[in-house]
């Protein structure tokens, strides 16, 4: 007996170093992706990006197939038709609402993922258009809205989400002095992971720092120019403001808005996450969990075994 339930601890420990890799160690092979990419008109980086958004690499995927399948079905005139007829809309309608986020049809590659943008935009109607007139209001371009909602999107939603909570409880206070503007300013740009770049075009380009903006009367009947960057160095959206940019309403009333287009962002990660998680983890989990079951089961046994020696020398 003693025997068997030793035997039975090292097939379980054998079981669980060597059956998870074997189940997880697979990758499609780089000379189907890239003829994969080049079906559905993608760059390496264009998927690279797709996959970084859920969390997952190309390793996750045991083969092409699987690929395929967690990403999706290529837009056709069939299944767009489908979709269409689905949400009630025309072409020219979906091409309206879609606008109103900076995006058009061509931006998608999959039906899947369209169907879940459409979704959300018309489920989600009066947040989408506060967060459609803020963006306007700020003075930003159609691309320029589309680059910082893809920004917001590409955040870790769970950190947004409490930096959001933080900024929110800040902003119940009352910005009174242009320092605590500034700092205001900073702390915005710092949970939303952007770098801003100030200055006034003057004949040259002039750096505007928090101390030029303190001096009294300085930006009287001036334009500031405010860059926003991602953590790439990638130009996401440009402003143009004047005195109010140290005003604190403004400051208070924009980072308010900021804060509901973050919740926007938030809300979406999680709708996509939970409808287009790619179905990687359930292999690797499964591997995992079968391991940790196989070692705490192998743990009780030798306990067991190793008792039942003690009784007998005793």
């Amino acid at each position: 007996m003693q025997r068997i339930l030793l035997f039975a601890c090292a097939l379980m420990v054998g079981a669980t170093l060597f059956i998870g890799p074997v189940a997880v160690a697979a990758a499609p092979k780089e000379e189907e992706v890239d003829s994969y990419l080049k079906e559905i008109g993608w760059t390496r980086k264009d998927l690279d990006n797709y996959l970084k958004f859920y969390e997952v690499s190309l390793e996750d995927f045991k083969d092409i197939n699987h690929l395929r399948d967690e990403l999706g079905t290529p837009i056709n005139e069939e299944n767009l038709l489908i979709m269409l007829e689905t949400y009630d809309l025309t072409k020219e309608e979906l091409e309206v609402l879609l606008s109103r986020f900076g995006e058009k049809v061509q931006d998608y590659t999959f039906i899947e993922d369209l169907e879940l943008a459409v979704d959300f935009y018309m489920t989600h109607e009066e947040e989408v258009a506060r967060a459609e007139d803020f963006l306007v209001s700020m003075g930003f371009e159609a691309e320029e809205a589309r680059l910082i909602f893809h920004h917001i999107l590409s955040l870790p939603k769970d950190v947004l989400a409490e930096e959001l909570e933080r900024l929110e409880g800040m902003l119940e206070e009352e910005p009174n002095s242009v320092d605590k503007v500034f700092s205001l300013w900073t702390e915005m740009m710092s949970v939303f992971q952007v770098d801003a770049d100030l200055h006034v075009e003057d004949g040259e380009r002039v750096q505007v720092t928090e101390e030029t903006l303190m001096q009294p009367g300085w930006l009287e009947g001036k334009d500031v120019h405010l860059d926003l960057y991602n953590g790439e160095g990638s130009l996401l959206a440009s402003a143009v403001m004047d005195e109010q940019i140290v005003s604190p309403s403004f400051a208070k009333s924009t980072g308010t808005e900021l804060v509901h287009l973050g919740q926007v962002g938030v809300k979406m990660s999680d709708e996509l996450y939970h409808n287009r998680m790619p179905d990687t983890a359930s292999l690797y989990g499964f591997g995992i969990m079968a391991g940790l079951c196989m070692l705490v089961a192998a743990g009780v046994l030798v306990r067991w075994s190793g008792m039942g020696m003690a009784r007998r020398g005793s």
